[in-house]
């Protein structure tokens, strides 16, 4: 992630992996163990997946976040399992490793842009630190296993 601020206004440039379906068995293979935000969405029949939920994982990292989400045994996060359960779901993820409020930021952006079925905008805040919050989302290729985010541009 690249981050760069302007009096009062941020803006923050994200690589995205690509979309992966899922499988508990396959993500505990791809994700890796670092702080970050997920994106679950609903694979649809033609045109670009649905996003479902915008997820943040700081402390566990993206790998034991997907894995505790989805995991029957941590009833924190029942309902949301329950929503998905059925739906041919596909993930992709972004490392986010400058901060806790950085990523408050970049999720509530992404929430405002995507209206995610499971987020709510209501129940979700940015870090109050700036007027104006800008993202920029880019998309690995897929050989990339790494961010290459240009050093000019947002």
């Amino acid at each position: 992630m690249k981050k760069s601020e302007r009096g009062r206004e941020v803006f923050y440039t994200i690589a995205w992996s690509k979309f992966y379906r899922y499988d508990k068995w396959d993500a505990m293979k791809v994700l890796p163990e670092l702080a970050g935000i997920l994106m679950l969405a609903q694979e649809a029949p033609q045109g670009d997946p649905e996003c479902l939920l915008v997820f943040g994982c700081w402390r566990e990292g993206l790998r034991i976040g997907l894995k505790n989400l989805m995991d029957p045994l941590m009833p924190k996060h029942d309902h949301v399992r329950a929503n998905l359960q059925g739906r041919r779901l596909l993930y992709k993820y972004t490392v986010v490793d400058s901060s806790p409020a950085d990523m408050q930021d970049v999720m509530y952006w992404l929430i405002k842009n995507y209206v995610p079925e499971l987020n709510s905008i209501t129940h979700f805040t940015d870090s109050k630190r700036y007027m104006n919050i800008y993202v920029r989302e880019m998309d690995l290729r897929a050989d990339e296993v790494v961010e290459r985010i240009p050093g000019i541009g947002l």
